[in-house]
């Protein structure tokens, strides 16, 4: 735990400079699943097995309500509204 304000600077840097390359990583590995998809996809191909991996590419569903309509045809929702609260980090 940091004390002063030098070790909150030295932590912030830290921090800053961890993100940086946690935003990268998670570029390459956009990058990379772009690569397997495309593969996959001008391959015709579900599943792909190699010598040490095996590859699949399903489609998945998720469904959602549509609260601007559902508001439209029932009115307010306000009392089914739940709220949670949590902390949240900003570092400039």
């Amino acid at each position: 735990m940091c004390k002063t304000m030098k070790e909150l600077e030295t932590i912030v840097n830290d921090y800053r400079s961890l993100k940086a390359m946690k935003e990268e990583l998670e570029a390459q590995l956009k990058d990379a699943e772009r690569e397997i998809i495309s593969y996959m996809d001008s391959n015709d191909k579900l599943t792909e097995t190699g010598k040490d991996f095996t590859v699949k590419v399903t489609t998945c569903e998720r469904k959602t309500l549509d609260r601007k309509a559902l508001e439209a045809d029932l009115g307010s929702l306000a009392d089914y509204d739940r709220v949670s609260q949590y902390r949240r980090l900003y570092v400039k």
